[in-house]
């Protein structure tokens, strides 16, 4: 089942005294904050859209000013909260990419037949992503890269690894 929201980032802090925030987005793509109309924050147990009344980027953060928002100490009240996007107004992705909160939960195989364990988390590196699988005895860690993952079907709910590349690269932790 996909999920209906995506995170796209966590509130730092205020930045100044009129009521911009500061985000640590989670993107590959900084722009894409440039095209925001609203974000949803979620507050108890519902999400409540907000609208983005201006914003900006550098190379690392985004600074976001919300609609209502009008000083530090209504910021300070967002410190720490998550951000999110619908997946209506999600970024669309390019063929053969995949969000991730879509690939967490999927089964991992191998070209074998094995069933090695589901996706838990994907670590950001920066050079490629790490795939972390938990399996009924031991995690697994290994880079998705093109030579070791093979196959990313969201919709058949698996992902398919090389075997004998696997054995390579992965990292393993017994449980």
């Amino acid at each position: 089942m996909k999920k209906e929201f995506f995170e796209l980032g966590r509130i730092l802090k205020p930045q100044g005294i009129r009521g911009e925030i500061k985000i640590n987005a989670y993107t590959d793509d900084m722009e894409r904050f440039a095209y925001l109309s609203h974000v949803y924050v979620q507050r108890a147990g519902e999400m409540q859209k907000m609208p983005v009344q201006s914003n900006r980027t550098d190379h690392a953060f985004a600074y976001l000013k919300l609609k209502g928002v009008e000083s530090r100490d209504a910021a300070e009240t967002l410190r720490g909260i998550m951000l999110y996007i619908d997946r209506t107004n999600a970024a669309k992705l390019p063929e053969g990419r995949h969000y991730i909160e879509d690939m967490i939960g999927l089964l991992v195989v191998d070209t074998k037949g094995n069933e090695l364990g589901k996706l838990t988390e994907i670590i950001k590196t920066g050079a490629a992503d790490v795939f972390c699988v938990a399996g009924e005895n031991r995690m697994m860690m290994f880079p998705s890269v093109p030579h070791v993952v093979l196959l990313t079907d969201v919709e058949a709910g698996r992902i398919m690894v090389d075997a004998d590349k696997l054995k390579e690269v992965c990292v393993y932790d017994d449980l």
